[in-house]
């Protein structure tokens, strides 16, 4: 009966501790977790602010901590978690929950991988990677020490504070992760047109006539983190405004001034920009463009016209006129384009001609391009984190001792 007593209490003790931890743990609107890192990794930038990055002892139970053999340019990118055993590994991340928004909030998602060949066996790895149960993406991986991470990107309604990413094996290859990232999409005039019940996965991000590319662990410019490419193109005008401004401009999904300081332009009125973007599927997808729109530079006279129409594959889908300098360099003004549900097979050619009464050449600051999936499971609260479910283990290994003997 003694006996009986002890199991029971400890029961109780496990129960509950498992109880207070769920419901106690922090949540975030700002998450990053350095994989296999044995502490805390701040990471300054020219601007004064500092990043911390997480551990991720607290946001999954398996797998094991890998640093690399050497050191290398990304930082969070020096250390990795592996996981050599089960079919499935899975983070649990507790992020912000809002009473206000019952359908949910978007979060930006980002996984990264770099491989740096820390086993020794020059093999690397592909697998598959899911959240909440729903397929996300399929990772490969890069063997070589001079290649960069691989990301992996997307925007994703969490609906009950909670998200479970998970690593899936697919052959022989051995899952493993560098860096996982949330962050809050605050605001209606976020991706705007995005459905509930659909992620969009980012396929490109791209910041035209600019020669740095924009993120916020080397500058403290874009608060939603996200990551803009750079890219000049010989073949338009690059242009650029001289002025350092280091803000947010206010409107749709808020671009960081910088991403609207340069921009590619027509050499001539009467010419378009054309541009292509190729998908990684060569099926029929849904896709999700945004196109950014604002003069850089003075023009003179003041009253010049510029007006673009964008067609995709030939089909126009979209204009809209280009706000001036004189009027955006007090307001802040800017234009953008978002386009939604756009059909594409395999790839799309994207044109921005002048309109008819434009008397400017056309041009474009930056595009985002999304494929648009459905997610039929949605984010659930209540998931027990992997080192939570881990007590819950230990707990009935010691009652199998008491109780059997072994």
């Amino acid at each position: 009966m003694e006996e009986l007593t002890m199991v029971l209490n400890m029961i109780l003790v496990v129960l509950l501790s498992i109880s207070l931890q769920a419901f106690s743990q922090e949540r975030y609107d700002d998450l990053r977790i350095d994989c296999g890192a044995s502490h805390r990794t701040p990471i300054g930038n020219p601007d004064g602010r500092v990043v911390s990055w997480l551990t991720d002892e607290n946001f999954t139970y398996s797998g094991e901590n890998q640093l690399l053999r050497y050191s290398q340019n990304f930082s969070t990118m020096n250390s990795l978690r592996y996981f050599p055993d089960g079919q499935k590994n899975c983070y649990f991340l507790p992020l912000y929950l809002s009473s206000s928004s019952p359908s949910g909030i978007k979060f930006l998602l980002r996984a990264g991988f770099y491989y740096g060949n820390y086993d020794g066996l020059s093999k690397p790895p592909s697998f598959n990677l899911e959240i909440d149960g729903n397929f996300w993406a399929t990772v490969t991986t890069n063997s070589t020490s001079n290649n960069e991470p691989v990301y992996h990107e997307m925007i994703y309604w969490i609906e009950k504070g909670s998200a479970q990413v998970c690593l899936e094996r697919i052959g022989d290859g051995i899952p493993f992760i560098s860096s996982l990232e949330a962050t809050v999409m605050f605001g209606d005039k976020m991706y705007r047109l995005m459905e509930n019940k659909t992620a969009l996965l980012l396929h490109s991000r791209i910041n035209y006539g600019a020669n740095n590319t924009i993120e916020q662990l080397i500058h403290d410019l874009d608060e939603y983190n996200r990551i803009w490419k750079s890219k000049e193109m010989p073949e338009y005008l690059n242009v650029v405004d001289e002025r350092i401004v280091d803000n947010t401009m206010s409107g749709e999904n808020y671009p960081p001034w910088p991403v609207m300081q340069t921009a590619i332009q027509a050499k001539n009125v009467s010419d378009s920009i054309y541009l292509s973007v190729n998908f990684s599927t060569q099926t029929t997808a849904v896709a999700y463009f945004v196109l950014y729109f604002r003069d850089p530079i003075s023009r003179y006279p003041e009253n010049s016209i510029a007006q673009v129409e964008i067609f995709i594959n030939s089909q126009k889908l979209g204009a809209t006129d280009v706000p001036p300098y004189y009027r955006t360099i007090i307001t802040g003004m800017f234009h953008a384009v978002s386009l939604y549900p756009v059909q594409v097979n395999g790839s799309a050619n994207v044109t921005i001609s002048p309109a008819e009464n434009s008397t400017l050449p056309p041009l474009l600051n930056a595009m985002e391009v999304f494929s648009v999936v459905n997610m039929p499971h949605a984010s659930k609260a209540g998931y027990l984190p992997n080192h939570f479910v881990a007590s819950l283990f230990t707990f009935l290994h010691l009652l199998a001792i008491i109780v059997f003997g072994h």
